[in-house]
């Protein structure tokens, strides 16, 4: 497995999958992008390297976030806030984590699992968006301690939004549209901001200073080479008190729609953020993918163990290959990777 640092040297057009083309469309940014994005990219200049499609038939993704350069020059992964912490205050000194709860006796809900995920807050409020955990806020989370404002960074010290105003061209002409003027939104990383991608399946080695394309336009990005600190579970833990989280790392694509197949345990909570529709353009075969709903990053939820011996196992597995998917091609590109924590 190979790991690698993308520094972008342009703004990113990072597009979601709205629809966009009619007349004063505004095309937002979608942050952070999903991770087939990155495995293009990289499969894309391994090609122009001398890989071939068949050479690349094992190629797989298997690890993407968004990252930023520390003051020792090394990467330090960044996660969004996962769906069970909420902040609420805007000097983000009260990070909760949400319980899972039963619901009152005579409590009637549309909930499809046993237990609600429930904030236990003294103070109501309308929760704080935009929030990511540094490297020291993911090692809390995945030990179920505190999240303090010190493991809490904010979009705005990450990247910028910075709007572009476009005009249609007339193919026949090739000249400026009338009437047809558009805006969107390009993604303004911060210096020493890029993502961190794993990947395996390709003999061949991107070099440190090799440019591949992201996003939109194919705007460049520099490649470096690095060693990337993995998030340490407490299997110990797990294994004494008989549950776990599951956190999704990438997006989720699930045949059952928000709920993950082939995790052992029962399901008890889950805290999933609003559904996304993913789809995009098969190079291979000249045809658009399928659009299909995926449950966000971030989403987390709570299991309790059939057997802790044989669910540990498999578990430690799930963290290796990922959440089982239907689709090859999906699964190489980096979707439903996640990691395991014991409830906090």
């Amino acid at each position: 497995m190979t790991t690698h640092f993308m520094e972008p040297l342009d703004v990113l057009y990072l597009r979601g999958n709205k629809l966009f083309g009619a007349a004063g469309d505004h095309g937002e940014a979608l942050m952070p992008p999903w991770p087939s994005m990155a495995a293009g990219a990289l499969r894309s200049r391994l090609i122009a390297d001398g890989e071939t499609v068949e050479s690349l038939a094992s190629f797989r993704l298997t690890g993407f976030s968004l990252a930023r350069q520390s003051l020792a020059g090394k990467p330090e992964i960044l996660w969004p806030l996962p769906a069970d912490v909420i902040v609420n205050q805007d000097d983000l000194s009260d990070a909760t984590y949400l319980r899972p709860t039963a619901p009152p006796s005579g409590l009637a809900s549309s909930h499809a699992l046993p237990f609600l995920p429930a904030l236990c807050a003294d103070k109501p409020g309308k929760p704080v968006g935009g929030l990511w955990l540094d490297e020291q806020g993911i090692a809390a989370w995945l030990a179920g301690k505190p999240i303090t404002q010190a493991h809490l960074v904010r979009a705005n010290e990450l990247w910028q939004i910075d709007a572009r105003l476009g005009i249609a061209l007339d193919p026949t002409t090739r000249s400026a549209a009338d009437g047809k003027i558009y805006t969107t939104e390009t993604v303004a990383l911060k210096a020493g901001v890029g993502f961190i991608t794993s990947s395996s399946g390709h003999q061949r080695q991107l070099a440190d200073g090799d440019l591949v394309r992201l996003g939109g336009d194919g705007r460049a990005a520099k490649i470096s080479t690095v060693t990337a600190a993995q998030p340490i579970t407490d299997w110990t833990r797990i294994e004494r008190e008989g549950r776990f989280r599951v956190i999704l790392s990438t997006p989720g694509i699930f045949t059952a729609g928000w709920q993950p197949e082939g995790v052992p345990g029962n399901l008890l909570a889950a805290s999933v953020s609003r559904a996304e529709t993913m789809s995009g353009w098969d190079l291979l075969t000249g045809k658009p993918k399928p659009a299909q709903r995926i449950a966000p990053t971030g989403s987390v939820y709570w299991y309790e163990c059939h057997d802790k011996l044989a669910d540990l196992a498999a578990l430690r597995e799930l963290v290796n290959n990922g959440l089982p998917i239907n689709d090859p091609s999906r699964r190489a590109e980096g979707f439903n990777h996640c990691h395991i924590a014991p409830w906090a």
